[in-house]
Parts: structure tokens; C-alpha cells; sequence
């Protein structure tokens, strides 16, 4: 018996495990954009879920943490260049999305969105469904944004802004965001940084994309009748909002290239195949069997 082979074939299955995990939520994403009729916002008459596409419309944009753009929804994340062990690599430190509701205009009607704020600590997560790739986030490399609590904030322009060395001072925005965002731990010091060459450990850099007022939107969420509502139902008596168990999505893009970004689960699937075989292949030669 060899305890090498087996300990990749562990490593290889439980890659083939957040593959698998990671291919499904896609595909449930896919299966939900392209299954799902779009609704006239004067058509809406009940609960339940809906998609919707519009144009953003309000007076209390935010400021956004990262640019500092007037922004209705902010979808974030930072990740830190780190050297310890035998790794170098950028890893996922937090993401998160932050929103203010707002209007959605379909030239129909109007209705109120309430996306809310869902902020992850990455280093927290302890399910399969939280299992992150520490070398980059998913979601942002395949360029499906943030995905956190179920809310799903597809946002064309993702992009790191800023990036900040280990012992420099960060612009007093970025430093003012960290301060005040408890997910956002502190920046590491420079631990190894005396013989560096090239990324230095503890670096940073911040990402965001952002959704204003006048721009096009999407909207996946769930129809919820408010206190004050009469029936039947009209698009002032609901709000549009996740729920617990039910997949949101806000973005920018057209439906038609959401379907195809969330499309991209077969190569999820196809990779989950590849490295449950390998494993067990790998498993089964240490063990002595082949």
C-alpha cells in the first residue's frame, strides 16, 4: 500500500465534489433563466417567483465601496496574495453585495426591488455548498459576479480597482469599507516580503461592479405581497426580494447571455467525471488493487 496515490485520489475526489456541487447550481441557474416567462410589471398579480427587465430607476443611489460610483446595487470582493506554506496564490478573502431598493420601470409599471445586503467571510464556510477555490473565485473567473446567500448579482464590468500593497495605507475609501464591513478582515503584514520578487504576501486587491441608476436590469426574485397590499394584487402592493431556498439573480446582462454563462456547468460536470475517475484510479493503485 502506497499513502501518496491515495492521498491524491482523496484530493481528486473532493475536487470532483465542489465540481459537481458548482456544476448543479449553475445548471439550476441556466435551467431557471431560460424556463422562466418574462412578466409585464402591470401583469403582476400574485406571489411567487417572477423575472423582470427594466430600467433602474431611483433617488438614493449610494456611494459604492470600492469605486465610489452612485450605485443601487454593489457587487464586491477581496482577495489577498498569500505566501504561507507551500503556496502562493491569490486567495479569496470576502465578497459580498451590498443594495438599496430600488425601482424597476418596464415602461408597463413600476416595482419595488429589495435585493438587501448578503456579505460572506469565505474562510468561514464549512458545508460542500460552501466550499470556495482559494485561487480564485468561480462565479468572478467564469464572469457569472457574486454569488452570496442565494443572490446571484451578474454585473458586466468586474474588475479589480484597486490594489493595495502589504504596510501601505489604502485610500481612505478602501480603508473606511474595511473599517466598516466586519467580513473584511485585516490586511496581512509582510511577513516574507524582505527577499519578494514579484506579488508581495499580504497584498490586496479589491473588485466590484456596480448597477445605477438609468441602467438595464434583470431581475430573478420573488413577488411578496407588503403589510398595507389589497387584492388583487398590484405592482405597488409587492416587492421583489430573495427568499430562503429560491435562487435571486440581478445583473445587467441580456437573458439570452446569462443562459449561456450559466451554460457552462457541462464543462462543471464533465471536469467532476474526469476527476472521480482519476481518483478512484489513484485510490485503488495505492491500495494495491490495480
Amino acid at each position: 500500500m502506497s499513502a501518496l496515490p491515495i492521498v491524491v485520489g482523496v484530493v481528486l475526489l473532493l475536487i470532483a465534489a465542489f465540481a459537481g456541487v458548482y456544476g448543479r447550481r449553475q445548471h439550476r441557474r441556466s435551467a431557471l433563466v431560460e424556463g422562466t416567462e418574462t412578466t409585464d410589471v402591470r401583469d403582476i398579480r400574485e406571489e411567487g417567483r417572477v423575472e423582470l427587465k427594466g430600467t433602474v430607476r431611483t433617488e438614493n443611489a449610494f456611494d459604492s465601496p470600492i469605486r465610489g460610483d452612485p450605485a443601487v446595487v454593489s457587487a464586491w470582493e477581496v482577495e489577498e496574495w498569500d505566501e504561507r506554506g507551500d503556496t502562493e496564490m491569490w486567495e479569496t478573502r470576502a465578497e459580498g453585495v451590498y443594495a438599496t431598493p430600488f425601482t424597476l420601470d418596464d415602461g408597463t409599471d413600476s416595482v419595488t426591488i429589495d435585493v438587501g445586503t448578503h456579505v460572506d467571510d469565505v474562510s468561514s464556510g464549512t458545508g460542500i455548498d460552501d466550499i470556495q477555490v482559494s485561487a480564485v473565485d468561480v462565479d468572478r473567473f467564469l464572469s457569472t459576479g457574486v454569488t452570496v446567500d442565494g443572490v446571484t448579482a451578474a454585473i458586466d464590468g468586474f474588475s479589480a480597482e484597486t490594489t493595495v500593497p502589504p504596510d501601505a495605507e489604502p485610500p481612505e475609501r478602501i480603508a473606511a469599507f474595511v473599517r466598516g464591513e466586519t467580513g473584511v478582515a485585516t490586511q496581512s503584514d509582510s511577513v516574507t516580503n524582505v527577499i519578494d520578487i514579484g506579488n508581495a504576501h499580504g497584498e490586496r486587491r479589491y473588485y466590484e461592479a456596480t448597477l445605477s441608476p438609468g441602467d438595464d436590469v434583470y431581475v430573478l426574485g420573488h413577488a411578496r405581497a407588503t403589510d398595507t397590499a389589497t387584492h388583487p394584487l398590484k405592482p405597488d402592493d409587492v416587492v421583489i426580494e430573495p427568499v430562503d431556498g429560491e435562487t435571486f439573480i440581478v445583473s445587467d446582462k441580456p437573458e439570452s447571455e446569462l443562459v449561456e454563462t450559466f451554460g457552462r456547468y457541462t464543462y462543471a460536470y464533465a471536469g467532476a467525471a474526469i476527476a472521480t475517475i482519476a481518483g478512484i484510479a489513484a485510490i485503488a493503485y495505492g491500495a494495491g488493487v490495480v
